[in-house]
Protein backbone atom coordinates (compact mmCIF):
# COMPACT_ATOMS: atom_id res chain seq x y z
CA UNK A 1 0.00 0.00 0.00
CA UNK A 2 1.86 3.35 -0.54
CA UNK A 3 2.41 5.16 2.27
CA UNK A 4 0.85 8.89 0.64
CA UNK A 5 -2.61 7.41 0.02
CA UNK A 6 -2.88 5.63 3.48
CA UNK A 7 -1.91 8.97 5.11
CA UNK A 8 -4.65 10.90 3.28
CA UNK A 9 -7.03 8.68 4.02
CA UNK A 10 -9.50 10.07 7.29
CA UNK A 11 -10.03 7.82 10.01
CA UNK A 12 -13.62 6.09 10.48
CA UNK A 13 -16.07 6.38 10.09
CA UNK A 14 -15.72 8.92 7.30
CA UNK A 15 -15.52 7.61 4.10
CA UNK A 16 -13.24 9.62 1.18
CA UNK A 17 -14.51 9.04 -2.31
CA UNK A 18 -11.26 6.98 -4.31
CA UNK A 19 -10.60 7.38 -8.45
CA UNK A 20 -13.15 4.76 -9.86
CA UNK A 21 -13.61 6.40 -13.15
CA UNK A 22 -12.61 4.45 -15.76
CA UNK A 23 -10.03 1.51 -15.21
CA UNK A 24 -6.54 3.29 -14.84
CA UNK A 25 -8.14 4.88 -12.09
CA UNK A 26 -9.98 1.80 -10.42
CA UNK A 27 -6.62 -0.27 -10.59
CA UNK A 28 -4.54 2.90 -8.83
CA UNK A 29 -6.99 2.83 -6.40
CA UNK A 30 -7.29 -0.51 -5.58
CA UNK A 31 -3.48 -0.70 -5.74
CA UNK A 32 -3.22 1.55 -2.76
CA UNK A 33 -6.22 0.15 -0.90
CA UNK A 34 -5.78 -3.62 -1.12
CA UNK A 35 -2.49 -4.76 -3.07
CA UNK A 36 -0.96 -3.76 -6.12
CA UNK A 37 -1.72 -6.35 -8.95
CA UNK A 38 -2.55 -6.28 -12.78
CA UNK A 39 -6.54 -5.80 -13.45
CA UNK A 40 -8.34 -6.61 -16.43
CA UNK A 41 -12.04 -5.45 -16.92
CA UNK A 42 -14.57 -6.88 -19.93
CA UNK A 43 -15.34 -4.50 -22.12
CA UNK A 44 -18.72 -3.78 -20.57
CA UNK A 45 -17.61 -3.53 -16.89
CA UNK A 46 -18.65 -0.33 -14.80
CA UNK A 47 -17.83 0.34 -11.03
CA UNK A 48 -19.73 2.30 -8.77
CA UNK A 49 -18.55 4.25 -5.69
CA UNK A 50 -15.25 3.50 -4.09
CA UNK A 51 -14.94 4.59 -0.88
CA UNK A 52 -12.22 3.96 1.59
CA UNK A 53 -11.38 4.94 5.72
CA UNK A 54 -8.43 3.95 7.88
CA UNK A 55 -9.39 1.99 10.79
CA UNK A 56 -8.54 3.07 13.72
CA UNK A 57 -6.51 0.70 15.19
CA UNK A 58 -4.83 -0.04 12.02
CA UNK A 59 -5.65 -1.10 8.53
CA UNK A 60 -8.06 0.08 6.16
CA UNK A 61 -11.62 -0.63 5.25
CA UNK A 62 -13.41 0.28 1.70
CA UNK A 63 -16.72 -0.21 0.17
CA UNK A 64 -16.92 -1.37 -3.57
CA UNK A 65 -19.00 -1.80 -6.34
CA UNK A 66 -17.16 -4.00 -9.13
CA UNK A 67 -18.37 -5.02 -12.41
CA UNK A 68 -17.07 -7.98 -14.21
CA UNK A 69 -13.54 -8.26 -13.75
CA UNK A 70 -10.45 -9.85 -12.56
CA UNK A 71 -7.22 -8.86 -10.65
CA UNK A 72 -4.15 -11.05 -10.41
CA UNK A 73 -1.39 -10.18 -7.91
CA UNK A 74 1.71 -11.82 -8.79
CA UNK A 75 4.95 -11.73 -7.03
CA UNK A 76 6.25 -9.38 -8.95
CA UNK A 77 3.20 -7.08 -7.90
CA UNK A 78 3.72 -7.78 -4.15
CA UNK A 79 7.45 -7.87 -3.66
CA UNK A 80 8.18 -4.41 -2.57
CA UNK A 81 5.00 -4.62 0.18
CA UNK A 82 5.97 -4.70 4.00
CA UNK A 83 3.74 -6.05 6.56
CA UNK A 84 1.88 -9.41 6.96
CA UNK A 85 -1.68 -8.26 6.20
CA UNK A 86 -5.21 -10.16 5.69
CA UNK A 87 -7.08 -9.41 2.94
CA UNK A 88 -10.92 -9.88 3.83
CA UNK A 89 -14.07 -9.34 1.00
CA UNK A 90 -17.62 -8.82 2.15
CA UNK A 91 -19.74 -9.90 -0.30
CA UNK A 92 -23.08 -7.86 -0.01
CA UNK A 93 -24.38 -8.68 -3.48
CA UNK A 94 -22.73 -10.84 -6.62
CA UNK A 95 -20.72 -13.33 -7.60
CA UNK A 96 -17.19 -14.25 -8.20
CA UNK A 97 -13.97 -15.97 -7.22
CA UNK A 98 -10.87 -16.01 -5.13
CA UNK A 99 -7.54 -18.11 -5.60
CA UNK A 100 -4.51 -18.49 -3.48
CA UNK A 101 -2.19 -21.17 -2.63
CA UNK A 102 -4.04 -23.57 -4.91
CA UNK A 103 -7.55 -23.02 -3.07
CA UNK A 104 -10.20 -21.75 -4.92
CA UNK A 105 -12.66 -20.25 -3.08
CA UNK A 106 -15.82 -19.46 -5.25
CA UNK A 107 -17.91 -16.68 -3.37
CA UNK A 108 -21.74 -15.80 -3.76
CA UNK A 109 -23.88 -12.97 -1.81
CA UNK A 110 -23.45 -13.26 1.95
CA UNK A 111 -19.98 -15.05 1.67
CA UNK A 112 -16.37 -13.78 3.13
CA UNK A 113 -13.03 -14.67 1.74
CA UNK A 114 -10.12 -14.50 3.49
CA UNK A 115 -6.56 -14.45 1.91
CA UNK A 116 -3.10 -13.57 2.32
CA UNK A 117 -1.80 -10.09 1.10
CA UNK A 118 1.53 -10.48 0.26
CA UNK A 119 0.97 -14.02 -1.56
CA UNK A 120 0.19 -14.15 -4.91
CA UNK A 121 -3.93 -14.32 -5.56
CA UNK A 122 -6.06 -13.62 -7.94
CA UNK A 123 -9.91 -12.55 -7.37
CA UNK A 124 -12.48 -12.59 -9.81
CA UNK A 125 -15.96 -10.83 -10.26
CA UNK A 126 -18.19 -12.47 -12.22
CA UNK A 127 -21.58 -10.96 -11.57
CA UNK A 128 -21.47 -7.23 -10.55
CA UNK A 129 -20.81 -7.47 -6.73
CA UNK A 130 -20.97 -4.97 -3.42
CA UNK A 131 -18.23 -5.66 -1.52
CA UNK A 132 -17.03 -4.10 2.18
CA UNK A 133 -13.26 -4.70 2.02
CA UNK A 134 -10.75 -4.91 4.71
CA UNK A 135 -6.54 -5.04 4.83
CA UNK A 136 -5.19 -5.74 8.52
CA UNK A 137 -2.79 -6.91 10.08
CA UNK A 138 -2.90 -10.73 10.66
CA UNK A 139 -2.11 -10.48 14.25
CA UNK A 140 -4.93 -7.71 14.78
CA UNK A 141 -7.60 -10.45 12.99
CA UNK A 142 -6.47 -13.16 14.78
CA UNK A 143 -4.99 -12.23 17.76
CA UNK A 144 -4.98 -14.15 21.21
CA UNK A 145 -5.93 -17.30 18.43
CA UNK A 146 -2.73 -16.21 16.33
CA UNK A 147 -0.14 -18.91 17.97
CA UNK A 148 -2.47 -21.45 16.30
CA UNK A 149 -2.89 -20.10 13.50
CA UNK A 150 0.57 -19.21 11.95
CA UNK A 151 -0.07 -20.76 8.51
CA UNK A 152 -2.57 -17.89 8.03
CA UNK A 153 -4.60 -20.07 5.05
CA UNK A 154 -6.80 -18.57 2.61
CA UNK A 155 -10.60 -19.52 3.51
CA UNK A 156 -14.10 -19.03 3.32
CA UNK A 157 -17.10 -18.61 5.81
CA UNK A 158 -20.11 -19.16 4.21
CA UNK A 159 -23.39 -16.71 4.46
CA UNK A 160 -24.97 -19.80 6.16
CA UNK A 161 -23.33 -19.70 9.26
CA UNK A 162 -24.66 -17.79 12.15
CA UNK A 163 -21.67 -15.48 12.84
CA UNK A 164 -21.26 -14.67 9.17
CA UNK A 165 -25.25 -13.32 9.33
CA UNK A 166 -24.27 -11.58 12.80
CA UNK A 167 -21.65 -9.76 10.36
CA UNK A 168 -23.95 -8.54 7.94
CA UNK A 169 -26.44 -7.41 10.72
CA UNK A 170 -23.92 -5.27 11.94
CA UNK A 171 -22.63 -3.91 8.62
CA UNK A 172 -26.37 -3.13 7.85
CA UNK A 173 -26.74 -1.43 11.41
CA UNK A 174 -24.35 -0.69 13.07
CA UNK A 175 -21.58 0.58 10.20
CA UNK A 176 -24.50 3.33 9.37
CA UNK A 177 -24.14 5.06 12.56
CA UNK A 178 -20.71 5.17 12.82
CA UNK A 179 -20.82 8.47 12.06
CA UNK A 180 -23.14 9.43 15.11
CA UNK A 181 -21.13 7.59 17.63
CA UNK A 182 -18.71 9.16 19.76
CA UNK A 183 -15.08 9.59 19.30
CA UNK A 184 -14.86 6.93 22.26
CA UNK A 185 -17.22 4.13 20.88
CA UNK A 186 -15.71 3.88 17.73
CA UNK A 187 -12.75 1.81 17.86
CA UNK A 188 -14.82 -0.23 20.62
CA UNK A 189 -17.18 -0.94 17.38
CA UNK A 190 -14.72 -1.38 15.09
CA UNK A 191 -12.96 -4.06 17.56
CA UNK A 192 -16.44 -6.08 18.03
CA UNK A 193 -16.59 -6.41 13.77
CA UNK A 194 -12.90 -7.55 13.66
CA UNK A 195 -13.68 -9.85 16.40
CA UNK A 196 -17.04 -11.01 14.58
CA UNK A 197 -13.85 -12.06 11.23
CA UNK A 198 -12.06 -13.71 13.01
CA UNK A 199 -14.60 -15.98 14.92
CA UNK A 200 -16.12 -16.80 10.75
CA UNK A 201 -12.18 -17.33 9.85
CA UNK A 202 -11.68 -19.37 12.86
CA UNK A 203 -14.87 -21.52 12.60
CA UNK A 204 -14.34 -22.05 8.56
CA UNK A 205 -10.62 -23.33 9.04
CA UNK A 206 -11.81 -25.65 12.22
CA UNK A 207 -14.58 -27.27 9.53
CA UNK A 208 -12.15 -27.63 6.84
CA UNK A 209 -9.77 -29.33 9.14
CA UNK A 210 -12.22 -31.87 10.40
CA UNK A 211 -13.05 -32.01 6.72
CA UNK A 212 -9.36 -33.14 5.55
CA UNK A 213 -8.72 -35.30 8.65
CA UNK A 214 -12.32 -37.48 7.67
CA UNK A 215 -11.44 -37.16 3.96
CA UNK A 216 -8.14 -38.16 3.64
CA UNK A 217 -5.57 -39.92 5.68
CA UNK A 218 -2.91 -39.15 3.36
CA UNK A 219 -2.01 -35.78 4.52
CA UNK A 220 -0.74 -36.83 8.17
CA UNK A 221 3.36 -35.80 8.28
CA UNK A 222 2.42 -32.31 6.50
CA UNK A 223 -0.88 -31.93 9.07
CA UNK A 224 1.96 -32.02 12.08
CA UNK A 225 3.62 -28.97 10.46
CA UNK A 226 1.56 -27.08 8.53
CA UNK A 227 3.68 -23.88 7.98
CA UNK A 228 6.06 -25.67 6.36
CA UNK A 229 3.55 -27.10 3.71
CA UNK A 230 1.94 -23.47 3.72
CA UNK A 231 5.33 -21.80 2.77
CA UNK A 232 6.32 -24.34 0.42
CA UNK A 233 3.08 -24.22 -1.61
CA UNK A 234 3.36 -20.65 -1.60
CA UNK A 235 6.32 -20.15 -2.88
CA UNK A 236 5.60 -22.75 -5.58
CA UNK A 237 2.37 -19.94 -6.15
CA UNK A 238 4.94 -17.13 -6.12
CA UNK A 239 7.64 -18.44 -8.44
CA UNK A 240 5.27 -21.16 -10.50
CA UNK A 241 5.70 -18.91 -13.73
CA UNK A 242 9.52 -19.09 -13.52
CA UNK A 243 10.45 -22.08 -15.67
CA UNK A 244 13.91 -22.65 -13.49
CA UNK A 245 11.87 -23.29 -10.29
CA UNK A 246 12.86 -26.67 -9.36
CA UNK A 247 13.61 -28.48 -5.75
CA UNK A 248 16.61 -27.19 -5.00
CA UNK A 249 15.23 -23.62 -5.42
CA UNK A 250 12.35 -24.38 -2.79
CA UNK A 251 14.80 -25.82 -0.43
CA UNK A 252 16.72 -23.15 -0.41
CA UNK A 253 13.65 -20.64 0.08
CA UNK A 254 12.54 -22.61 3.14
CA UNK A 255 15.49 -23.15 4.55
CA UNK A 256 15.50 -26.71 4.39
CA UNK A 257 17.21 -29.69 2.66
CA UNK A 258 16.10 -31.18 -0.96
CA UNK A 259 15.20 -34.39 1.02
CA UNK A 260 12.95 -32.50 3.26
CA UNK A 261 11.30 -31.20 0.60
CA UNK A 262 10.33 -34.37 -1.14
CA UNK A 263 9.31 -36.00 1.80
CA UNK A 264 6.87 -33.24 2.04
CA UNK A 265 5.52 -33.98 -1.06
CA UNK A 266 5.27 -37.52 -0.37
CA UNK A 267 3.17 -36.21 2.78
CA UNK A 268 0.81 -35.52 0.58
CA UNK A 269 1.15 -38.42 -1.73
CA UNK A 270 2.17 -36.58 -4.64
CA UNK A 271 5.98 -35.73 -6.02
CA UNK A 272 7.43 -32.24 -6.65
CA UNK A 273 7.24 -32.66 -10.89
CA UNK A 274 3.62 -33.97 -10.81
CA UNK A 275 2.82 -31.40 -8.23
CA UNK A 276 3.83 -28.30 -10.00
CA UNK A 277 2.88 -29.72 -13.40
CA UNK A 278 -0.73 -30.11 -12.33
CA UNK A 279 -0.73 -26.63 -10.87
CA UNK A 280 1.06 -25.06 -14.16
CA UNK A 281 -1.86 -26.63 -16.40
CA UNK A 282 -4.95 -25.77 -13.99
CA UNK A 283 -3.21 -22.04 -14.27
CA UNK A 284 -3.44 -21.98 -18.13
CA UNK A 285 -6.43 -23.65 -18.30
CA UNK A 286 -8.38 -21.15 -16.23
CA UNK A 287 -6.37 -18.56 -18.44
CA UNK A 288 -7.96 -20.60 -21.93
CA UNK A 289 -11.27 -20.17 -19.99
CA UNK A 290 -11.12 -16.55 -18.93
CA UNK A 291 -12.53 -14.27 -22.08
CA UNK A 292 -10.07 -11.76 -20.87
CA UNK A 293 -7.79 -14.12 -22.46
CA UNK A 294 -8.94 -14.69 -25.64
CA UNK A 295 -7.12 -12.36 -27.67
CA UNK A 296 -3.56 -13.96 -25.96
CA UNK A 297 -2.16 -16.73 -28.18
CA UNK A 298 -1.66 -20.27 -27.17
CA UNK A 299 2.11 -19.81 -26.81
CA UNK A 300 1.79 -16.68 -25.04
CA UNK A 301 -0.34 -18.78 -22.50
CA UNK A 302 2.12 -21.61 -22.42
CA UNK A 303 5.44 -19.04 -21.30
CA UNK A 304 3.04 -16.86 -19.03
CA UNK A 305 2.27 -20.51 -16.86
CA UNK A 306 6.12 -21.64 -16.62
CA UNK A 307 6.40 -23.92 -19.71
CA UNK A 308 9.40 -22.87 -22.19
CA UNK A 309 8.25 -25.11 -24.87
CA UNK A 310 4.73 -23.91 -26.54
CA UNK A 311 4.66 -27.95 -27.50
CA UNK A 312 5.30 -29.84 -24.70
CA UNK A 313 2.98 -27.65 -23.16
CA UNK A 314 0.18 -28.81 -25.79
CA UNK A 315 1.22 -32.36 -25.44
CA UNK A 316 0.27 -32.11 -21.33
CA UNK A 317 -2.66 -30.56 -21.44
CA UNK A 318 -3.90 -33.01 -24.14
CA UNK A 319 -2.76 -35.84 -21.98
CA UNK A 320 -4.48 -33.92 -18.98
CA UNK A 321 -7.42 -33.09 -20.23
CA UNK A 322 -8.40 -35.01 -23.63
CA UNK A 323 -7.91 -32.29 -25.77
CA UNK A 324 -5.50 -29.71 -27.17
CA UNK A 325 -5.42 -26.06 -25.64
CA UNK A 326 -6.69 -24.92 -29.04
CA UNK A 327 -9.61 -27.09 -28.73
CA UNK A 328 -10.35 -26.58 -25.53
CA UNK A 329 -10.84 -22.80 -25.99
CA UNK A 330 -13.07 -23.16 -28.72
CA UNK A 331 -15.10 -25.39 -27.22
CA UNK A 332 -15.28 -23.25 -24.07
CA UNK A 333 -16.40 -19.98 -26.38
CA UNK A 334 -18.86 -21.97 -28.29
CA UNK A 335 -20.36 -22.96 -24.81
CA UNK A 336 -20.45 -19.45 -23.87
CA UNK A 337 -21.48 -18.19 -26.88
CA UNK A 338 -24.34 -20.66 -26.43
CA UNK A 339 -25.27 -19.81 -22.79
CA UNK A 340 -25.18 -16.30 -23.70
CA UNK A 341 -27.72 -17.39 -26.69
CA UNK A 342 -29.91 -18.97 -24.26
Amino acid sequence: MHESVRLNLPYAPALRDMPACGIDQLKHSLDDLVMPGELVAAHDATAGPLRACRLTGGGVLATAQLGHQEVRHDSTHLRDLSGDDAIVLIALDGKGVVSQQGRTLPFGKGDITFRRARMPSVARVDEPASLVMLRLPVARLLRDALPGHSAFLPGRADAASGIVRTIHCFIESALPGFARMSADAIPAAEESLIALLAAAYLEASTRRADTRHTTDTRHTAAARNPLRWSQLSAYIDATLRDPELNVESCAQALGVSTRYVHKLFESMGTQYGRYVLQQRLACARADLENPFWHAQSIERIAYRNGFNDPAHFSRRFCACFGMSPREFRQRTRSQASLAHAQ
